[in-house]
């Protein structure tokens, strides 16, 4: 079962330079090694703070909570602390509804995230839904699911669903959309706490599978 580890932080504006080597040379290939595999990281383009989103996946939970024990990672965290604010995490495990597809190989991809929590009571009426509307209409208007996710440890909201679009144009469309609407209407009777980020590529691997080969981008 693949688990997710998102970490969430601002950039310090003087420190820039500083923080891109430090991600190439040392946090993205430790992490790599350490089975918290980079998949992509994000710039919020739309949507609250922290503006930075990476995303780790690990095969499963012990590698993830080896990794996160390490000495390695304490190290690197302390370290990236020097060139970010407003640091948190988050451990996700799939909710089973879908297939998660984690990586993410086009750079004009646009990520659309949804956070909620489901309402007590209403927990079959949200699956049933979700698998027989709200999925189907979203497919049907160009935004494709990347998984459905729940959080095991951090801060709710508990649900964290995610889709991306092929180029912002697009991801607009759609969200403008009657059918969009009206699935988003039908959603917030199932659900509480409800907001949602559209995101932009923060590093993207363009040439090789070496984090040297990252690219980073700001918004």
């Amino acid at each position: 079962m693949a688990v997710k580890f998102n970490e969430y932080w601002n950039i310090v504006p003087a420190s820039v330079d500083e923080y891109v080597d430090f991600m190439k040379r040392s946090r993205i290939p430790t992490l790599n090694r350490l089975g918290i595999n980079i998949a992509a990281m994000w710039c919020v383009l739309i949507g609250g703070s922290p503006q930075i989103i990476s995303e780790g996946i690990a095969e499963n939970l012990d590698q993830m909570e080896g990794a996160l024990k390490s000495d390695d990672y304490s190290k690197l965290t302390s370290k990236l602390l020097h060139f970010i604010t407003d640091y948190k995490s988050k451990v996700m495990v799939p909710t089973g509804r879908f297939q998660h597809l984690p990586r993410v190989s086009e750079q004009g991809t646009v990520k659309f995230s949804q956070y909620w929590d489901v309402i007590p009571g209403k927990e079959d009426d949200y699956d049933q839904f979700i698998r027989n509307e709200f999925y189907p209409a979203l497919e049907a208007i160009g935004i494709r699911i990347g998984g459905e996710w729940k959080i095991l440890i951090g801060e709710s909201p508990n649900i964290f669903f995610e889709s991306r679009c092929d180029h912002a144009e697009q991801l607009l469309i759609a969200l403008n959309s009657q059918k969009f609407k009206a699935m988003k209407y039908e959603l917030l009777k199932l659900v509480s706490n409800y907001s949602s980020r559209v995101l932009v590529f923060h590093a993207f691997r363009a040439k090789g599978t070496k984090a040297s080969d990252y690219e980073f981008y700001f918004v």
